[in-house]
């Protein structure tokens, strides 16, 4: 792999992937490496270095020269999923740092772009994206974690859970209220050094799914954090756009899981026998195979579309997005389960690849808005449309 030197400071970026060597990375490393930190649960930090110093995959959305550039977001999409098919950890710790980064350069002051962006592309530095707290998950309008203006300082005070790279990061992005813990109280976004007196963070209890992911709790006890930290835009906005990506993502993930229950199934189906034939050549195994192949395509499709989107507008087509990660994500947890009935007692075998899948496609539908969320919301906005103009085409 070669470098490429940004003039900005002359930051050395790894050049941009390939798909051929991510497939050799992936055929030499990655598989054997998910199987791995899928039995330990511990965070890979030598495979997610390797992925960003040596292939460049924190940097996929971005020139040489530090600008935003989404033009490869079709090629991340394709290695995410490929990555997710064996690794769903290290797939979404690379989504965690492209999106990130995403929001550095979107709506962060140069002096906050200045110091972390060059720094999380080259795997220098790990940011979070801090949402979720204990009492506010879904409906984040819940959140208590608040921010009290002390001339040119914010007194950050809170706490985030599920956070990724939460017990690992240099920084955080958190979302957070503006000067009161009303429901309705207008919010921001700070960029929050981790070492900061008064912030810690803390490893999540071992979760069944995406074993293995740096993720955890961050605390904020009175936290000093300069107003000149905080995101140009308003927080909720800003995060939002940032959490379309990462739904876009979740999509990706899930397309993944579905790739390599098919992966696993084909040969299965092939190979085992039963009744003195192979399994593969009894109708009600050709029909799980097939619709595993159909659901495949179409959360393919609608992943890339819901891709390109994003790539025409900031924060892309919202109910494109939710439709691609709640179709892909329930299309996932389904079909796992139909190659588990393949496999048959083998394939409750813990930690063999097929239960793998199963596990990680559960956690597909909750992260990044749960299915039913994603549900409300479109059926929301299409009752809203036609409310608001009976003559318009229901799917216009």
């Amino acid at each position: 792999m070669t470098e490429t030197t940004a003039a900005r400071g002359r930051v050395v970026l790894p050049a941009q992937p390939r798909l051929e060597d991510i497939e050799r990375f992936i055929e030499t490393t990655v598989r054997d490496a998910g199987i791995a930190t899928d039995r330990t649960g511990d965070f890979d930090r030598e495979l997610l270095d390797t992925a960003v110093r040596r292939f460049g995959l924190a940097r996929m959305f971005f020139d040489d020269d530090l600008a935003l550039d989404l033009t490869a977001m079709p090629l991340a999409h394709e290695i995410t999923e490929r990555l997710a098919a064996v690794c769903t950890p290290l797939a979404m710790e690379v989504g965690v740092l492209r999106l990130v980064a995403y929001l550095l350069a979107r709506f962060a002051p140069a002096s906050v772009r200045d110091r972390w962006l060059a720094a999380t592309l080259t795997g220098d530095a790990f940011g979070s994206f801090a949402l979720t707290e204990p009492d506010a998950g879904t409906d984040l309008r819940a959140m208590t974690t608040v921010a009290q203006r002390d001339g040119d300082t914010y007194v950050l005070t809170g706490e985030k859970c599920w956070v990724g790279f939460a017990p690992v990061a240099s920084y955080a992005i958190v979302l957070c209220k503006n000067g009161s813990t009303d429901r309705d109280a207008p919010t921001l976004a700070l960029v929050v050094d981790m070492d900061s007196d008064g912030a810690s963070s803390a490893w999540s209890p071992g979760m069944s799914g995406f074993r293995g992911l740096a993720n955890g709790t961050l605390t904020f006890r009175d936290v000093a954090v300069p107003a000149a930290s905080a995101l140009k835009v308003e927080g909720f906005a800003g995060m939002m756009e940032g959490l379309n990506l990462a739904r876009i993502d979740a999509a990706g993930y899930a397309c993944g899981l579905l790739r390599g229950a098919l992966e696993v199934s084909v040969p299965r189906a092939a190979t085992r026998r039963a009744f003195g034939r192979r399994i593969g050549d009894l109708p009600s195994i050709q029909i799980k195979l097939a619709r595993m192949r159909a659901a495949y395509a179409a959360a393919r499709e609608l992943t890339l579309r819901a891709a390109e989107s994003y790539m025409a507008t900031p924060g892309g087509d919202q109910d494109l997005i939710s439709i691609a990660k709640m179709t892909a994500s329930d299309a996932a947890r389904y079909h796992t389960d139909q190659a588990m009935q393949i496999f048959g007692a083998a394939g409750t075998v813990l930690h063999e690849p097929v239960e793998r899948l199963h596990r990680d496609a559960k956690a597909t539908q909750i992260f990044d808005g749960t299915s039913e969320i994603h549900e409300t919301m479109v059926g929301r906005r299409m009752i809203a449309a036609y409310a608001e103009n009976p003559n318009r085409p229901v799917l216009a």
